[in-house]
């Protein structure tokens, strides 16, 4: 039977054969239609190149808007970020120094006992406690009952004074803290404490100056100098007085033509005293629009290609085999077929044609496949984020300003006076504990250092030890360091025989042979180092690696020639910073001896702060940052979409081209299965309508198959059943 041959429907008029044939066609087409899967989004075979163009071209834009924003004129953002962090490292210090000292203020005052009032304020104005001046004074009148030492600016204190409360004031003499503790129900003790902080590395260049204003405005320059006229401070500080939170900005001065001027301040916790950090800096053109749009320009060039071939590759292929295999589902009259260029798609439509009794064209030349077609879209879609990560990779090294020099200095003198506070803090808790242990009671003395350790975050563990060194109580975790004695009478020491650990403790011999022995614990160590930015090394006189914010095995070496050579220049004492390596690239590497306090300068360590160069937002920096982003984007949206078209769309194409070979070879008994509700499942249920018309007659135009199953299931044409009409209901009374 002719695959062609059409029969008598009920439809059919005396029209005429043609516009009969013409009906019979179009309700096949729609009977085919309703049957078919419609590929919607995702689905579809244009999907992955139409996201893959969408997203590289939301890419264009992000890319060029990027160096667009980056390219405005002014300070360059890497100096305006680490004074902001500058000013808030020393308003952090200062504000742990306030609590600190409003903590020792407040005990001192509990553990009075029968203390006279004149007693307890020659201890406070000691010159050990850094107070300058104590009154008791009534709470509600503010009326002074006894005043020690410097005198203190009541008229300068709020109207209502709360208990426990530290505040600002700017003084004769310069601004200071005003800590209040209650006495009792009628009476308060204030003491103050003049705000000092310790010297910065300042860039007299940039006439870099560091300012305290109190909640009342006024303000007071304690280092550096005036990058303006005094008489234009108070506009400059405008705002800032009372402020909660760390911020900077820059100042546009008319007189200055190629510098501006960079405020960055900090509150002090909720004291009202407020850090500013005032410079003049350099104006920077910052990154290259032009650059952005060329970068933007050519990557549209390079997807647009990759598109194109995409489309050639699986588009336009599947979309002209649906058609043609949708037309031949129907039993429509294709006079000409064209050869397809894809080889899968080729070998398709040469069966559709032969199992709809068409001849294709003999064509014997040399076609790719559709994996072909689509890796070639993905190397040309490689080949701008490989030539765009060359190009950023072999840019010029920037420049580091001598500001960021400074400031780094800045911040390993920092971490540097911050450990050995720690240190310090911890010996001073060892030997006051010492005092007041109770060496022929050792279940009191358990309980003395448990309840002493519990107050203590420094230490691991806190415990007695005898002349040879035996632990004899003790509170918190097992001690590492072994039984021997120890290496002097008071001190701070490092022992080396732990394993991977290092053991830092403080001691304190008492006169009768007994001493309290504190160690340190390393994770404490380690976060007090990892507050500062950048990689924190801190070293011993060996150059063994003690600390290391990034990971570390203690006592390995410390590894970098540029960290080994700035470590050994600052173990006497100093402190360095460099901005180059050996071979002249960039970098940024300070360090700062361990020298103060006294306690902890045998030690011999060293702190080596270094930042990531690339980390930096310097307009180079940034033009490479941003051109390696754009670039891993490509990188991964041209990947994703061909593994997309891989799994989704080729693998089915291939199986499907696989059986039109085998149906081309004569071979139409076996069923096509419809391998996907999409495009290549609507070819693959016409290509198997028109295999049952060849096989089965032409009852099957525009039928289709199941629309669920297993793509391995097997289809076959049964023959229709006709009962009889009371067959049913006698079964039913049987």
């Amino acid at each position: 039977m002719s695959g062609r041959s059409a029969q008598y429907a009920p439809w059919q008029s005396a029209a005429g054969p043609a516009n009969e044939q013409e009906q019979l066609l179009a309700w096949r087409r729609r009977a085919l239609d309703q049957q078919l899967p419609a590929a919607a989004f995702p689905a579809g075979t244009s999907a992955p190149s139409l996201v893959y163009l969408w997203t590289t071209m939301f890419v264009v834009a992000v890319a060029i808007l990027g160096f667009a924003v980056s390219a405005q004129r002014g300070v360059l953002p890497a100096v305006v970020d680490s004074q902001r962090d500058v000013v808030s490292k020393l308003a952090s210090g200062m504000q742990v120094e306030a609590r600190g000292r409003a903590t020792e203020l407040d005990r001192t005052v509990q553990e009075r006992g029968t203390t006279s009032d004149a007693d307890l304020l020659t201890r406070l104005i000691d010159p050990g406690t850094g107070f300058a001046g104590a009154a008791i004074v009534e709470t509600a009148s503010r009326r002074p009952l006894a005043a020690k030492g410097a005198a203190l600016p009541i008229d300068l204190l709020p109207p209502v004074l709360q208990s426990d409360k530290t505040v600002a004031v700017t003084t004769a003499d310069g601004p200071a803290l005003v800590y209040s503790v209650p006495l009792d129900d009628t009476r308060a003790l204030l003491a103050t404490h003049p705000v000092t902080m310790r010297n910065l590395r300042l860039n007299p260049d940039a006439g870099h100056g560091i300012h305290m204003i109190t909640a009342d405005g006024k303000s007071s320059l304690m280092q550096g100098a005036n990058a303006v006229d005094a008489v234009h401070l108070p506009t400059v500080f405008a705002g800032l007085a009372g402020t909660d939170s760390p911020q900077s900005r820059e100042v546009i001065v008319k007189e200055w033509a190629d510098r501006r001027l960079v405020v960055s301040s900090a509150p002090v916790g909720e004291s009202g005293l407020v850090v500013v950090s005032l410079l003049a800096s350099e104006l920077s053109v910052g990154t290259s629009g032009t650059k952005g749009v060329v970068l933007g320009l050519s990557l549209l060039v390079v997807t647009l290609l990759s598109f194109l071939l995409m489309r050639k590759s699986l588009v336009r292929p599947v979309r002209a085999l649906l058609d043609q295999a949708k037309a031949d589902a129907c039993g429509a009259m294709t006079r000409h077929r064209a050869p397809m260029r894809i080889r899968e798609a080729h070998r398709i439509a040469r069966a559709l044609a032969l199992t709809s009794g068409d001849q294709y064209p003999p064509d014997r030349r040399w076609r790719p496949t559709v994996l072909q077609g689509l890796t070639a879209a993905v190397v040309v879609a490689m080949l701008w984020p490989a030539a765009a990560a060359a190009l950023a990779l072999q840019a010029s090294d920037p420049t580091i300003p001598v500001q960021l020099v400074r400031d780094e200095e800045n911040r390993a003198e920092e971490a540097s006076n911050a450990l050995g506070r720690l240190l310090d803090d911890g010996l001073a808790t060892v030997s006051r504990v010492s005092q007041g242990v109770p060496v022929k009671d050792l279940a009191q003395a358990d309980r003395t250092l448990d309840r002493e350790l519990a107050d203590e975050q420094r230490l691991r563990a806190l415990y007695l030890v005898d002349r040879d060194g035996k632990v004899v109580a003790g509170a918190g975790r097992d001690p590492l360091r072994a039984v021997a004695p120890l290496p002097g009478e008071i001190g701070i020491h490092l022992d080396d025989t732990a394993d991977r650990l290092p053991l830092v403790y403080a001691f304190n011999q008492r006169a009768d042979g007994y001493a309290v022995v504190g160690e340190f614990d390393p994770d404490r160590l380690l976060g007090l180092v990892r507050r500062v930015d950048g990689r924190v090394r801190v070293v011993d006189a060996e150059l063994r690696t003690i600390l290391d914010s990034e990971g570390f095995r203690a006592f390995q070496p410390l590894q970098g020639e540029v960290a080994r050579k700035i470590a050994v220049e600052v173990l006497p004492g100093s402190t360095v910073g460099q901005s180059t390596t050996e071979d002249g690239a960039p970098a940024l590497v300070a360090a700062s001896g361990l020298t103060a306090p006294e306690t902890v300068a045998h030690l011999e360590w060293a702190v080596v702060l270094e930042q990531d160069v690339a980390g930096l937002r310097l307009p180079a920096m940034v033009e490479r940052r941003w051109t390696l982003l754009v670039a891993g984007a490509v990188v991964g949206i041209a990947l994703l979409t061909h593994v997309w078209q891989l799994y989704i769309f080729v693998r089915p194409l291939r199986r499907l081209s696989s059986f039109a070979e085998q149906m081309s070879d004569g071979t139409v008994e076996l069923p096509v299965p419809p391998q996907r509700h999409d495009d290549i499942g609507a070819i693959a249920m016409c290509l198997e309508i028109c295999r049952q018309v060849r096989h089965t007659g032409s009852a099957r135009f525009g039928g289709a198959l199941r629309l669920r199953g297993a793509g391995t299931d097997r289809t076959t044409v049964l023959a229709r059943v006709r009962h009889a009409a009371g067959t049913r209901s006698r079964a039913m009374k049987g």
